[in-house]
């Protein structure tokens, strides 16, 4: 199976390796500028989505939330898998329904970035603004606490988190770049 992307190389998928429990290792072949090939395995699972939302122009809700794994609370963005639904952007006002309780009646894709060439799946950031309460029923696994609080804050919280969320950090201190608010 060949597969081209705008501004990403072109591959094929020459043998699946593992696959099991959302997640997928191909041994691709990719064709480099100048002709030769490189192959490589590449881990393969869905996309994600983090939200920004701000619950008034100069305050956005942070989460902080309990990651057994680490064994810690971590501060983060509202954040989970598209893995539910194909539309990013039903995935995101999902997310922010199960973890805020909110919905957004503005709800925005902000930007789109990819961690490693290595692992194949992309951070779908939003932006979302004029709040209402909508709950959804939180993951039975989760241990969630929402905060408000001013961008800066929530930069600073997320920075000096024990774990670092890096598509928490990115997102945050992108739109603090930007000069976004809500």
């Amino acid at each position: 199976m060949e597969q081209c992307r705008a501004l990403f190389y072109c591959f094929i998928a020459l043998e699946e390796l593992y696959s099991g429990h959302g997640w997928s290792v191909l041994l691709e072949e990719a064709v480099l500028p100048d002709g030769r090939t490189k192959r490589t395995p590449r881990v393969h699972r869905c996309d994600c989505v983090n939200i920004v939302a701000f619950s008034d122009p100069l305050n956005v809700l942070l989460l902080r939330e309990y990651r057994p794994f680490y064994g810690e609370y971590i501060w983060m963005l509202p954040s989970g898998h598209v893995d539910k639904e194909t539309d990013v952007t039903v995935a995101a006002q999902r997310e922010l329904r199960e973890e805020t309780g909110f919905r957004a009646r503005n709800l925005r894709l902000y930007c789109v970035t990819r961690q490693s060439e290595a692992i194949a799946f992309a951070n779908h950031i939003f932006i979302a603004s004029d709040l209402t309460k909508d709950p959804l029923k939180q993951d039975a696994d989760e241990m969630i606490e929402v905060h408000k609080m001013p961008l800066e804050e929530a930069i600073q919280k997320v920075l000096e988190s024990p774990v670092i969320h890096t598509s928490s950090a990115f997102a945050l201190l992108r739109v603090q770049r930007d000069k976004i608010t809500g």
